[in-house]
């Protein structure tokens, strides 16, 4: 039963000294948006925008407590004096909506992502990280003393900056979770594997910082962190329970998990930690109603709706005031933390807004006299350039060729990877979009376009797979015609996939799922060498657990009924023949860029925005249709 009511999640919270106004909370998450190790204007902005959107608590992103503990260049120093003028900027702007300001007090320890040259990397024992293919030197019993006066230090800066409370990051297995993890401590004094470095913590910075509030983030899926966490109770005003490792592939991707991970992935893990104080429980939480039930449930005390947040700012407020139905829902496309890991600017892909909140505003209300703007492509450029157009109350009239919107985004719907992310973003753009005029099975030529009249044109027009100039007989298919539905005769198929998109993959998969035997012969260092980490992980997982058998570095040569021949990458005079009753070709895209030039030769205003451009993501499909109409309609 649906709640038609958010009494809890709308309620207020205390921890400890700190009353929230409601229990939805912004967690701490990297946004780039640092330069020199201190918050930007674009920083400031961005965590503005969540609080004025009624977020009852924001936790700033991992902090540096020490030198040795930044993981790149873009980590905020909190150990700087300068940090404190940082601080009262963002405190200012972001505790004038109403909510409380925290940040998270970290050390990565052995896990550092940053590029050469490295500082030497530390941790309780000189255990190497698969990961990020660290090896550390044991930390020093000195140092370690340094450490914890980092902490009390970055805690007695904060309270100085005017924040509100402080998290002590304990989770993914950064430099306090290696020291309580047997597997990674191997010491044999004092801080030998347990809560004791912890602990110590814990009481430096509640000394340093004794009238703000305190909490510690564990991981709830790690047995060491539930060893542990009773011994928290008394000590600190919340527990922040999240998921995942950062030592490991797999591990990892449950720290910002994509779909299929089911939604509340956290939701089973809280109870261990009833421990005594308040639990804010995040990882997937994206649906307010879903976030009332497990409140409700006694699941947690709060929710951190991170990425929900990313994706629309005012979801709080929107909940406030009845309508939810507005919101912009994530679509757990991930693309928030590729930028991070990219060492780019937070983005994401529903809404092209996040992280350019200073130099993309809003659109705005009624725009006398309004426009006509064509739009000639329904797929993620399109129906962002007719939403961006709907939202300033334009007129729109979108031309698509086929029976329904969507583009990719309907091929990607049929994989299970990527089926929430298409559903939710399609779900997004039908609300967008819905003053628009959309005109399906609709070729549109210039002739047709010019008759319309148009103020301005968006070409959004797509791409095609690539087909290699190669011999290829028997039967040959691409991964977008098994996305379609197409059916493969015989009981066996290769995938040739380049290793870019994801479309490879995704066909794999589908094929495997209908019980067919299937190869992946990749033309690539390593599989999804071009997608992101977390969603690359997850696919190895599920290929590997329906038996996709996977052949590295091959390029595909040429084919014949029953067979195709490829040749090694390296060394392209090694050849192998693999069996395939059906060839399935992930090659690449190519633009279908004909249009545009056609139009403007005829006089009118053409602006041309994703795939046609040059096949990209979802996110650059969504930026530039918002900007191209933004171009056409603010000139």
């Amino acid at each position: 039963m649906r709640p038609e009511r958010f009494d809890r999640l709308l309620g207020p919270l205390a921890l400890g000294p700190v009353e929230l106004r409601n229990r939805i909370v912004s967690t701490s998450h990297q946004t780039n948006l640092v330069s020199a190790h201190a918050p930007t204007d674009d920083f400031v902005a961005y965590h503005e925008a969540r609080a004025r959107g009624g977020a009852g608590l924001i936790v700033l992103e991992a902090t540096a407590v020490h030198e040795s503990g930044l993981l790149h260049a873009h980590t905020l120093a909190g150990y700087r004096d300068e940090i404190v003028d940082g601080y009262r900027r963002i405190a200012e702007r972001v505790q004038r909506h109403g909510s409380r300001l925290f940040v998270q007090l970290f050390h990565g320890g052995r896990e550092q992502i940053a590029s050469p040259p490295r500082p030497p990397p530390v941790a309780p024992s000189a255990i190497p990280s698969q990961r990020f293919k660290t090896e550390p030197r044991a930390l020093r019993a000195e140092e370690i003393d340094e450490l914890l006066a980092g902490y009390a230090r970055a805690a007695g800066l904060a309270a100085k900056g005017g924040l509100d409370g402080v998290e002590i990051s304990a989770a993914h297995n950064y430099l306090i979770a290696q020291f309580f993890t047997p597997a990674l401590n191997a010491r044999d004094d004092r801080w030998q594997a347990g809560p004791a470095f912890l602990l110590a913590v814990v009481d430096a910075v509640r000394e340093a910082a004794p009238a703000i509030a305190l909490g510690v983030r564990l991981s709830a899926d790690s047995v060491a962190a539930q060893a542990v966490a009773h011994e928290l109770a008394g000590r600190v005003d919340y527990l922040s329970l999240a998921l995942g490792e950062s030592s490991t592939y797999r591990g990892s991707t449950g720290i910002v998990p994509p779909p299929p991970t089911p939604e509340n992935a956290i939701a089973d893990l809280t109870e261990s930690f009833r421990v005594g104080p308040p639990i804010v429980a995040t990882s997937r939480i994206v649906d307010p109603v879903e976030a009332e039930r497990l409140l409700a449930e006694g699941r947690a005390d709060a929710v951190g709706m991170t990425r929900a947040l990313i994706a629309d700012p005012e979801l709080p407020a929107k909940v406030a005031a009845g309508r939810a139905a507005e919101i912009l829902r994530c679509t757990g496309c991930n693309a928030c933390i590729a930028h991070y890991h990219a060492g780019t600017p937070i983005g994401c892909s529903a809404n092209p807004r996040t992280g350019r909140e200073r130099s993309l505003p809003r659109p705005g209300g009624r725009v006398v006299p309004a426009r006509l703007l064509v739009v000639i492509g329904a797929g993620p450029a399109g129906l962002a350039a007719a939403a961006e157009a709907c939202g300033s109350q334009h007129n729109v009239v979108v031309l698509e060729r086929a029976p329904a919107i969507g583009g990719q985004l309907a091929l990607a719907g049929a994989a299970p990877m990527h089926e929430e992310t298409a559903r939710t973003q399609l779900a997004n753009a039908r609300r967008l979009v819905a003053e628009a005029e959309i005109r399906l099975g609709v070729d549109a030529d210039p002739e047709a376009v010019a008759g319309l009249e148009p103020d301005a044109v968006v070409v959004a027009t797509g791409a095609i797979p690539y087909c290699p100039p190669l011999p290829l007989d028997g039967q040959v298919l691409s991964a977008w015609d098994v996305l379609a539905g197409a059916r493969v005769e015989g009981t066996g198929a290769v995938v040739a996939d380049w290793g870019g998109d994801p479309s490879g993959l995704a066909a794999a998969d589908v094929l495997a799922a209908r019980g067919l035997r299937v190869t992946v012969a990749l033309a690539a260092v390593a599989a999804g060498e071009s997608i992101h980490q977390y969603t690359r992980n997850l696919y190895l997982e599920r290929l590997y657990r329906a038996g996709v058998r996977i052949e590295h570095h091959l390029e595909l040569a040429e084919a014949t009924a029953g067979r195709a021949v490829f040749r090694n990458l390296f060394a392209p005079d090694l050849q192998i023949e693999l069996a395939a009753d059906a060839l399935v070709l992930a090659l690449g895209r190519v633009p279908v860029d004909v249009l545009a030039p056609a139009l403007r030769a005829r006089g009118l205003t053409v602006e041309e925005a994703g795939d046609c451009r040059s096949p990209r993501s979802l996110e650059e499909a969504t930026l530039e249709g918002t900007l191209a109409a933004r171009r056409l309609l603010d000139a």
